[in-house]
């Protein structure tokens, strides 16, 4: 089965920069490739964003923004074919898509604007941990700058069943080369025994176990569980992201349909619609 759309003008790209600015300017957008951002990434508060529900009240995530900009636009048909394209070719001014279900997709366009470079040669691989022993202690992050592989450690409050406000889960963050994602050296394992070695080395210890002859407390080893790991690709976007926010050219029909439902407290789930709570 074969389907053919025309467009006078499509951008191509799948970061928050691009959906920020089809969003903003009432163009079309092509999610070939979801650039989505690390969970913990955050942005400053500012009043031109106010309009996508947001206030000075709380951390605002990228990623919590980007579900967020998907889900408005794809209300409003801005976003072509999210989430079924497996592959496409692309040749002058027409793309064809092939789906989930092997449909054919033949897209034509005027003009096309690729919002984004993807560095394919590099990853950032980011390891998520469930720290069973030594979640309880006053540090936010921990670096190794001599290292690319897991030189920075990230603890976040986790929203699985069982934790509080207390405990903190981490994230291994490591800057891979395109050979080394396969490599023995930077498994997940190894990511494993550099952060245990890293939250040693900072002090960290594992839950209580009675006390010494000394009256000094006794701890457990410290214990974590690898949850998943993810990998993002580096890529540098056409406009930034306070450009964007700042040369806003005209409230077209995805701002008009937030403004309204923000204004009545509609869609307030996706003050919660970032991916970090669904995948931890």
């Amino acid at each position: 089965m074969k389907t053919d759309y025309h467009f006078e003008k499509l951008n191509f790209g799948g970061s928050l920069e691009c959906l920020l600015h089809s969003f903003l300017n009432d163009e079309q957008v092509l999610l070939v490739e979801s650039l989505y951002p690390f969970q913990l990434s955050t942005v400053e508060y500012e009043e031109e964003i106010r309009f996508l529900g947001y206030d000075n009240k709380r951390k605002i995530y990228k990623a919590e923004m980007w579900d967020r900009l998907t889900f408005l636009m794809s209300m409003t048909g801005q976003i072509i074919m999210p989430n079924i394209v497996v592959t496409n070719r692309q040749d002058k001014n027409r793309i064809t898509l092939i789906t989930e279900h092997n449909k054919r997709i033949n897209i034509t366009y005027d003009e096309a604007v690729v919002f984004e470079e993807v560095d394919y040669e590099t990853a950032n691989v980011y390891d998520w941990f469930h720290v069973r022993s030594g979640n309880n202690h006053p540090h936010n992050i921990i670096k190794d700058p001599t290292y690319d592989f897991v030189h920075t450690l990230h603890f976040y409050q986790p929203t699985r069943v069982g934790s509080n406000s207390l405990k903190k889960d981490v994230c291994a963050a490591s800057h891979l080369l395109k050979n080394e994602l396969s490599s023995p050296h930077c498994t997940e394992g190894m990511a494993r025994l550099k952060t245990l070695k890293m939250m040693q080395d900072a002090g960290i210890k594992g839950l209580k176990n009675g006390y010494a002859p000394n009256g000094k407390h006794n701890h457990y080893s410290l214990k974590i569980e690898h949850a998943y790991r993810e990998t993002i690709h580096n890529y540098k976007p056409k406009r930034t992201f306070d450009e964007i926010i700042m040369n806003r050219n005209k409230e077209g029909k995805s701002w008009k349909l937030a403004k309204k439902l923000f204004r009545h407290k509609q869609i307030s789930i996706l003050q919660e619609s970032y991916r970090l709570p669904a995948n931890l």
